[in-house]
């Protein structure tokens, strides 16, 4: 799948499972109803295959139901299936029944609980959404996140490799494909890998609610790169934390968040603050090439007020690429002013950034994202010490309001403690658009994004 069908894709969980009644009570409704396509040849396979079949019917269902109610869904995302017979790797998981998955997906399928678009060469995975069916037995069974388990297991330390010859996608002005490769454990893995199954752990336990509800287990991950698959495998590029709703939330729906509510209702939890490293990435590359701070705001470009946006951008892209701006790339040029092109915007740049202008096409955006993440996962481990569950940004976190002050000063600390330097920090505010009393189902469904106008 290309980096822009993936960006529109949630992939299938393997650990995912139907915990709550309600939902089991579906997978046992798709078992009955797909049941004519489940054939066993011989009387002493019967037991087993259904008990794979149930298996997987609950595990596609609850990755459904994560799909439709998730706070963070987009319109036109999909559930991405690979249903290819593939060996397995440390990122699946053993014993998952792929051999029954097509079948199961087929059954489904025709049974009218999901809407398949089929697999394209080099474009796009085989990926499903649930029909109108399917959303009406989430509404009827009252289904909600809190009804979805995820079992034990499940990679947290993904490393992915460039596949293009030492590019990056910032010098092609479109995305580069990454893959997965294979790596064996080391002391440093196995510290990787705790420290994040132990800041999941916080969170699971720290009672955070979407609109009063309790939004069910997490799978945080740490996501590493390599600059080619030839690379010897290392951990010291990007390492990111991703898997959080929160993450890639709508800012308007943000206010809806809460920490410490009652596991089970998500009633009574505090609202959020959201609290932030100021220009974090332009902070770094210049710690990186001067190591001092830079004076004044990096985005404040001659040129571009009214559009920091497009600045942070342009600085990211620059830092990012290898080789020359030629080119804007429309993701760019959309963000700029219509009369700017990219040799304006690199004379701008180096202007005003000519202490680390040589760093320029040189690639170290991803350095500087190592960076920021081996911050970040410190501030996390220093809070979840202090009894202070975060919620992790890419440069940033949200804690409950009351915790704002003890996370403000913790998040300069561990800079000042890693960088030799406090980078500065802030409280952005919260947008909050003026919303009726948030309750029943019309408001969960307003506040996840589904409703029968759309379906």
């Amino acid at each position: 799948m290309n980096n822009r069908a993936e960006a529109l894709s949630i992939f299938l969980d393997p650990w995912l499972t139907s915990k709550g009644d309600s939902l089991a009570a579906i997978v046992d409704y798709l078992m009955s109803t797909t049941a004519q396509h489940s054939k066993p040849r011989i009387r002493s396979e019967r037991r087993d295959a259904t008990e794979r079949r149930h298996f997987l019917m609950g595990n596609i269902a609850a990755n459904l139901a994560h799909l439709a109610l998730s706070p963070s869904r987009e319109a036109g995302q999909l559930l991405a299936i690979a249903t290819a017979k593939t060996k397995p790797t440390r990122y699946g998981r053993e014993g998952y029944p792929q051999g029954l998955l097509k079948g199961a997906v087929e059954s489904l399928q025709a049974a009218g609980m999901l809407t398949v678009h089929p697999y394209v060469f080099k474009q796009r995975t085989t990926a499903v959404e649930p029909t109108p069916a399917f959303i009406d037995l989430l509404d009827r069974h009252g289904v909600r996140l809190r009804d979805i388990g995820r079992d034990a297991g499940g990679e947290t330390i993904w490393l992915r490799a460039r596949q293009g010859d030492g590019e990056n996608e910032w010098s092609r002005n479109g995305p580069l494909e990454k893959r997965l490769v294979a790596y064996e454990d080391t002391e440093e893995t196995i510290k990787l890998r705790a420290e994040v199954e132990r800041i999941t752990e916080v969170l699971d336990n720290a009672g955070i609610a979407f609109a009063g509800e309790p939004i069910g287990p997490l799978a945080l991950r740490r996501s590493f790169l390599l600059r080619s698959p030839h690379a010897p495998r290392a951990f010291n590029l990007n390492g990111r934390i991703a898997g959080g709703f929160w993450q890639t939330l709508k800012a308007n729906k943000r206010h809806l968040i809460t920490i410490g509510g009652h596991p089970e209702t998500g009633l009574g939890g505090e609202d959020i603050a959201d609290l932030d490293y100021v220009s974090m990435f332009a902070m770094l590359a210049y710690l990186k090439a001067t190591g001092s701070l830079p004076e004044g705001d990096p985005y404040a470009i001659p040129g571009l007020e009214g559009h920091r946006g497009g600045a942070k951008l342009a600085l990211i892209s620059l830092l990012s690429r290898s080789g020359d701006l030629k080119l804007l790339a429309p993701k760019l040029k959309a963000v700029l002013p219509q009369d700017w092109t990219a040799r304006r915007l690199v004379e701008a740049m180096t202007a005003k950034h000519g202490p680390i202008a040589h760093l320029f096409g040189a690639d170290v955006g991803i350095e500087l994202m190592h960076t920021e993440s081996r911050v970040l996962m410190a501030v996390l481990l220093e809070l979840a010490d202090k009894g202070i569950p975060a919620l992790p940004m890419h440069d940033g976190i949200n804690v409950k309001a009351s915790d704002r002050e003890a996370a403000l000063e913790t998040m300069q600390s561990v800079s000042a403690k890693l960088l030799g330097v406090a980078l500065p920090v802030k409280e952005k505010p919260i947008v909050c658009l003026p919303v009726q009393h948030l309750g029943g189902e019309h408001a969960r469904l307003q506040a996840t994004g589904i409703n029968r106008q759309t379906r």
